[in-house]
């Protein structure tokens, strides 16, 4: 019971350390601590466990992945209960197979606790730190790290037999595991590994935490930048205006030159005009890529009757009189509008055609239809729903 009183206090610490960014108005960064569990259910309980200090990462020195899918070594183990039982160092180490470990101090710190007695038996001078940690194992290590008790009734229907039943029922009963088959959850899949995002719900559930709300992440669009495409300088005096519009071309003609090679004979034949630089802000490819225009704090230039000033002007590779553009195309476009709606609080659907302000079959029937129909709308509002869009300009 000692245990369970020293555990209780320190899960109130605990918990009081990973509310504390929230109670100064701290929030996470969009897709919090690590790059790789934006897709993981356990993502809140991950970034609780961070919060606490019970886990820094799996990719020292940058700690920027948390490596969720991957099964719990039993070194990792070690560690993670050694952090979230708070447990005193030792010098005593009875395994002769952990000298080479990061974790050998917490592997010497767990036994020193009982709560591993080793992977041998009857020996016992082994650890098998390289080993992963099954579930029924996780169960084990657990239940004496943490002191629950012994555990009536059989939840599971597949652990009879297991030496870890036991172990198995005690931490159901204290709620920090569920089962493995939702929503039936009458199995525990006690052989199979334990991965390292279901171990932060577990523990994140014995410390009484609660998961973390984890802003979305942004979906980024790399853009090619004027240099990497060829662009020569401009020409002339820019004219700077302010964005509230977002107008959507089409190239309107094919010549069997695409990709850069054609937008370097765009900007040649504008700056011909006399127009300081190729006439759009950024540019979809055929190939589905995005490039870098003129800048957007510049008016945009038309060979029609409109004023684009105030336009951010888009440009798509193609003649969607005669052609579809790709899904590649259409998601790009959508993505810009997003990232204009977000930037210079355009609002999606009022994103318009070349044709909408001036008389022009541009940007082609099969392009102007899908922002008729609300296709390129919905999407950049999903887009925008789920986190937004953040546009980087390459090399």
């Amino acid at each position: 019971m000692l245990r369970r009183a020293v555990i209780a206090g320190l899960a109130v610490a605990i918990a009081a350390l990973a509310a504390a960014p929230a109670a100064v108005g701290t929030e996470l960064a969009p897709g919090g601590t690590f790059v790789d569990d934006d897709a993981s259910i356990h993502q809140g309980w991950i970034e609780a466990i961070a919060a606490a200090g019970i886990t820094n990462g799996c990719n020292p020195p940058a700690n920027d992945r948390y490596c969720p899918d991957a099964a719990v070594s039993r070194a990792q183990m070690a560690a993670f209960l050694t952090r979230a039982a708070d447990l005193p160092p030792t010098d005593a180490q009875p395994f002769v197979d952990v000298d080479d470990s990061v974790f050998a101090g917490d592997i010497g710190r767990i036994a020193a606790a009982g709560i591993t007695r080793g992977c041998n038996p009857p020996a016992n001078d082994r650890y098998c730190p390289h080993a992963a940690v099954t579930r029924a194992q996780m169960a084990a290590f657990l239940q004496r790290a943490f002191g629950f008790a012994a555990a009536t009734g059989n939840r599971f229907v597949d652990d009879d037999g297991s030496v870890f039943e036991d172990a198995i029922a005690a931490i159901a009963a204290e709620g920090i595991t569920l089962g493995c088959n939702p929503p039936a959850n009458d199995r525990y899949c006690p052989d199979a590994p334990v991965t390292r995002a279901q171990m932060a719900t577990f523990i994140g559930r014995v410390l009484g935490l609660s998961p973390l709300d984890v802003p979305a992440r942004p979906v980024v669009v790399e853009v090619v930048a004027r240099a990497a495409w060829g662009a020569v300088p401009a020409s002339g005096t820019f004219t700077g205006h302010t964005i509230d519009h977002i107008t959507i071309h089409h190239a309107g003609t094919v010549t069997g030159v695409t990709g850069p090679a054609q937008f370097r004979g765009w900007q040649a034949y504008h700056q011909s005009l006399g127009w300081p630089d190729i006439a759009y802000h950024l540019i979809v490819g055929r190939d589905g890529l995005v490039y870098e225009g003129r800048p957007y704090t510049a008016v945009g230039d038309t060979a029609t009757e409109y004023d684009p000033t105030g336009h951010l002007l888009i440009v798509v590779e193609g003649n969607f009189d005669d052609s579809v553009p790709t899904a590649a195309q259409v998601e790009n476009t959508a993505r810009l509008v997003a990232w204009g709606s977000q930037v210079f609080g355009v609002p999606v659907a009022e994103t318009m055609g070349h044709r909408d302000h001036a008389a022009t079959t541009c940007p082609g029937d099969k392009l102007y239809a899908l922002l008729h129909d609300g296709t390129v709308a919905s999407r950049a509002q999903a887009l925008l729903d789920a986190g937004g869009v953040q546009v980087l300009i390459g090399g």
